[in-house]
Parts: structure tokens; sequence; C-alpha cells
């Protein structure tokens, strides 16, 4: 029995090898393989190693080797036939046969495929040739060099219509399968053909295996649309792929982590500066099958590092239309989102994009970015809180709702079950409500379990008694770093402080330091960062970690600077308010040594600042 041979590829493109043989044997992370002990001869050293990239394995010992079915029917000995059909139930592939029809159609593709990098290596010469000299100098411009630029084979392409159709039907290519891949149009009022990218500088789009299956091009001046997309055909959806997939995938066996970003010139960017895990959706929102490609290039969740972080990590840009697609990207994502698979969320200050970031402040500000990127329940979270008061127990319950909503998205019951909870927690916490009772209620079949809350001011800052100074340190800290604008207004107070960790204080002068010398307008978060960072960042990550902002929402990078106010308000006047309990505690220590005038002059001052800080609390209370 014989299978089309785009089928047999299909199953490879779909099934990483690692998957399958992980799924039967212990793999661990060999730079950019896997290796383990060979399933087919008794060794006690690993001598059997899977290269994801060109799909097959080998061991070194025995000298067994092969791709996906090969291995499927040796290790469960199963005939060829056996194995495709096992092996396309896996990926969710109807088999079908192999036919005259199929063996043309695969044929096709192949011509076409190979039109496609042919017209590629044409458009990459125009982009060196006299011609192109405007294209290359706006992609040096942009801060590319000429080896990123040949290594992500862009190119140009002319603003003569027809000189890509002459070249290549005079190479033997018809003019229908130039139109075929979406590189000739028919002109409406005529029956003539023409180039669909015009005076453009082009970006080749390759597939899994990285073979260019569509272009995207950019205009180089002002004008609309910006980008031109390749429209889909038999070789390109779309949806369905993601710019630098093929890099993305040896870019893991390297540590590197998978970085979704919005344009190609993002992805260069990240390239050029180290993060060569860096992918983009093609002109569209995320869809969810691009999210489900991303996590089938993970590793198996076995073969995962327990120290690493695999997530794919959204880093859109700060603008208003990049926060839109992040949204949604959440959004589509819920439905998929299980143990081993979830995304985290990074987001950009400001409307710049990574590749403006890196260009303006370097690699440290961007590592900056991803240090602070956020799981999926704290993204929901802060979504939800966002712009809300909760003052009242309609906002409380509206709060709660939209949370409950967002979990009820959630497919796989065990990680709903846990994020019901998690949430469940913050809320009774936040919100100061009692633990659960028993409540009858009238007209609802009484007996049911409810809350039976009282109504304080959410608790949005939550204090740990044992270790209150050190949070509190960590805190002012955050916000500074997040918020740097905030010094401008609180600035003397924060240089005036002492903290009692001596790491944190260190800190403090250094952060003092930096934004009291800076005249060169306000420093960004990434360039405060970046100045920090130069004297190590075990501080900082500690800093700028989840248990920081567990106690302080409102100490994140992301939250609007009058929230970070509001916060930096609240944590300043409670260390007023302990710091003068501390010195009433002294001063009530002291007079009752010594009954001196003097003692109980101190006594009552300090009475009556408390007095007048508590009366100035409840106006603004009230005024609230």
């Amino acid at each position: 029995m014989s299978f089309p041979p785009a089928f047999l590829e299909e199953i490879r493109n779909r099934l990483p090898l690692s998957g399958v043989i992980g799924a039967r044997l212990r793999l661990v992370r060999a730079g950019r393989e896997f290796k383990g002990c060979c399933p087919f001869h008794n060794e006690k050293t690993p001598s059997f190693y899977v290269n994801d990239d060109k799909q097959f394995f080998h061991c070194f010992g025995c000298g067994a080797h092969g791709d996906v079915i090969g291995f499927t029917m040796r290790n469960d000995r199963m005939s060829f036939p056996e194995a495709v059909e096992s092996l396309a139930g896996q990926a969710g592939l109807q088999v079908p046969r192999d036919t005259p029809v199929e063996r043309e159609k695969f044929d096709a593709e192949k011509r076409l495929l190979q039109l496609l990098d042919r017209v590629t290596a044409w458009f990459e010469e125009q982009l060196f040739a006299p011609g192109g000299r405007e294209a290359l100098a706006y992609l040096r411009g942009r801060g590319l060099s000429d080896d990123a630029i040949r290594r992500f084979r862009l190119g140009y392409a002319p603003n003569d219509g027809q000189s890509l159709l002459r070249k290549m039907t005079g190479e033997g290519y018809k003019i229908e399968e130039l139109a075929a891949v979406g590189l000739a149009k028919k002109a409406e009022d005529r029956n003539e053909y023409y180039s669909f990218f015009r005076n453009r500088v082009l970006f080749p789009v390759g597939d899994r295996r990285g073979r260019t299956v569509a272009f995207g091009a950019r205009i180089m001046g002002e004008g609309e649309p910006k980008y031109l997309n390749s429209p889909d055909h038999p070789l390109f959806h779309k949806g369905q792929l993601l710019y630098g997939l093929s890099r993305a995938r040896a870019a893991l066996g390297q540590g590197q982590p998978i970085i979704v970003v919005e344009g190609y010139m993002d992805v260069i960017a990240l390239a050029e500066a180290g993060y060569t895990g860096a992918v983009a959706p093609l002109g569209t929102a995320l869809t969810e099958d691009q999210i489900q490609i991303l996590w089938k290039l993970l590793p198996a969740p076995d073969n995962r590092e327990a120290s690493r972080d695999y997530s794919p990590i959204l880093c859109f840009d700060g603008d208003n239309a990049g926060l839109r697609a992040a949204a949604r990207a959440v959004e589509r994502a819920l439905p998929l989102l299980t143990p081993a698979q979830t995304l985290r969320i990074a987001t950009m200050s400001g409307a710049k994009d990574p590749d403006e970031l890196i260009r303006q402040s370097g690699k440290s500000a961007f590592d900056a970015i991803l240090k602070q990127a956020q799981p999926m329940i704290e993204v929901l979270w802060n979504n939800a809180l966002e712009n809300r008061q909760l003052r009242t127990p309609e906002e409380r319950g509206a709060f709660a709702a939209i949370l409950k909503s967002k979990v009820a998205q959630i497919k796989d019951e065990q990680l709903r079950h846990l994020y019901h909870n998690e949430f469940r927690k913050r809320i009774d916490d936040a919100f100061g409500w009692k633990p659960r009772e028993f409540v009858k209620r009238e007209g609802f079949g009484g007996g049911k379990q409810g809350w039976k809350p009282s109504l304080p001011t959410p608790n949005l800052v939550r204090r740990s008694p044992s270790n209150g100074p050190r949070i509190m340190e960590k805190i002012l800290l955050a916000l500074t770093i997040n918020h740097p604008a905030l010094f401008d207004e609180f600035g003397e107070e924060f240089a005036r402080l002492q903290f009692q960790n001596a790491d944190y204080e260190q800190l403090r002068q250094r952060v003092v330091e930096i934004l009291s010398d800076h005249h060169d307008g306000p420093l960004d978060p990434e360039g405060l960062y970046r100045h920090l960072s130069e004297a190590g960042s075990e501080v900082l990550d500690d800093i700028l970690s989840d248990h920081t902002y567990t106690h302080a929402e409102f100490a994140r990078a992301h939250c609007a600077l009058d929230q970070a106010r509001k916060g930096w308000v609240s944590i300043w006047n409670k260390h007023l308010q302990d710091q003068l309990q501390s010195d009433l505690q002294e001063a009530k220590r002291r007079f009752k040594e010594d009954g001196s005038d003097e003692s109980l002059s101190r006594l009552n001052a300090l009475r009556a600042q408390i007095e007048t800080m508590n009366e100035a609390a409840s106006a603004m209370d009230d005024k609230a």
C-alpha cells in the first residue's frame, strides 16, 4: 500500500520526532538535539540521538537510523501502513490513498516550492543591484547588518511590474504558476498579468522546514498599505504559520525562549540581539492554530527541565493596537490551556515595539521586559481589575463575575478548578471576606453554601507582619523602578529613607543617584533598569519578582501612573504611621524613666501628629 508523498511529509511536520520518541523513552536535551539510551540494543551510556530539525534519529552504538515512521515501525513492531495509520491518528489526519491525482498534486507543489525559492534568490539579487540602492539603504538605516540581511534572505521587488514575470517565464515557469502562489495578478481591465509586489522590501516567509512559501513586503516611505502579504494559496495559509518558525525550533535547544512579536523587523531585531526564538504572526491577530503551533515546538513535559519555564512569551507593541492584540490572544488561548500548555505576557511600555526598544536602549532594556512577563493567571486578574474602584458590593460582584466567566472558558477540568480556587482565595483576601460558611438562603433552595461578607476597603496591598519593613522596602523600590516619574513627586522622601536590608539600601541609593543626576529628560523604566543592571541583576530580580507584586499589584510596570501614585501614598502613609508609633513607644518609655517636661512635650507632640494623620486619612476616605 502506498501513500501520497505530501501526506507523509505532513505527518513528519506535524509530529516532532522528539515528542513521539520521548513518549516511549526518556530523552534529555543535548544542545540542539536530544539523547537517550537506545531502545534497540542494551546500553548504559546514551548514544541514541534525536534531531527535530532534520527529522531523524541515529544511534551511534548500533547504527539504527530513520524518521518518525521508521521509528514507529521498528519500536512498535508495525508494518509501514500500520505505522502511517497510527501516526496519522496522532496527528489528526485522515489517511488518503496514493492515486495518480495525488502524485500529480505532489509534483506540482514541489515545482511551486522550487519557483518560490528561485524568486527569493532573484529578489535578493535585486536588493544588491543598482536598482535596489534605496531599499538597501532603508534596511541599513533600520539597523540591519548586511550579514543579517543575507541570513534572513531579505530582498527587493523592483517597481517594474513585468521584470519578475519575464525572468521566471524565461526560466520555464508558467504565468499561471506565478499567479497560483500570489506572485502575479491579472489586470481587471485587460488580459495581462503584473507583479503583485512592486517597489517594496521583501521578507521571505518559510514553512516549518524553512522553505519559502510566501512573502511579506514593506513600503519604504509613506503610503498605504504599509505591509503587503502573499494571499493564501495551496502551500500557504497565513493563520497556520509564523514568521521565523523554523529558527524557533532550533532556538529552544539553545536555551532561548519562544517570543511572539508583531512584525518581521521585530523578529529580525530580536534574533540579532540573541533572541533567536522570536516569531511573528503574518499580518493577522494570533490565531488558535498559531498558538497550538507554538506549543508543538516545546519538548514533551517529561523531557522539560524543572528549573526552566518553557511557556511562549507574547510581547506585542505598547500602543493601543498592541494591547488589543495581546488581549485577543489571551482570549483565544484560554480554552486551549492545559497544565503543560500556557503562555506568558510581557507588556511593552509606551508606544514602542521591540525593534525600536532594542535600537534605542539595547538588549538589557528588552531583558527587563521579559523578566516581568506575567503568567496567564496574573494577566486575567489584572485585566479584570483595571479601571475598577471596587468600592461597592455591585462593583465587586461584577469583578468576581468577570473572573468567573474567564475561568469557565478553560476546557481542561483540572486547570479550571485550580484557577477557580486561586481566584476565590484572592477575592476573599482582597475584599476581607470571611471564610465560607453554610448559610440558609431563603427562596434559593436553602442550605446552599455562600459567602458571609464584611465589606471593608479592598485590601489590594497584602501585608505580612513578620517581614513588613522588608516588603515595604521592596514595594517602594519596585514602584520607583517601574515608574521613575514618581521620583519628581516623592524623590525627596525616598532620598531621606534608610532601608533595613543592606542590599535594598544599596539599590535605593543607586536609584536616587541615577534619577537625581539624569538631566536629559525623565528616564523610562527600561532606561533605569539598564543603568541598574550594570551592577548585577540578582537584587533587581528579587525586587521585580511576583512575590513583590503579590503584595502590591499597583507596583507593576504596566499599571497606570495614577494607580501607582495612589499605591505610593498608601505605602508611605503606612510607613509614617509605623514610624510614629515606634517613636511614640520610645517617648512613652523615656517619659516613664525621667518624667521630665521635655519628655512630656515630646510625647504630646507625637500624639498630636498621630491624631492629625488619622484625621487626614479619615477625610481622604470620606472624600473617596
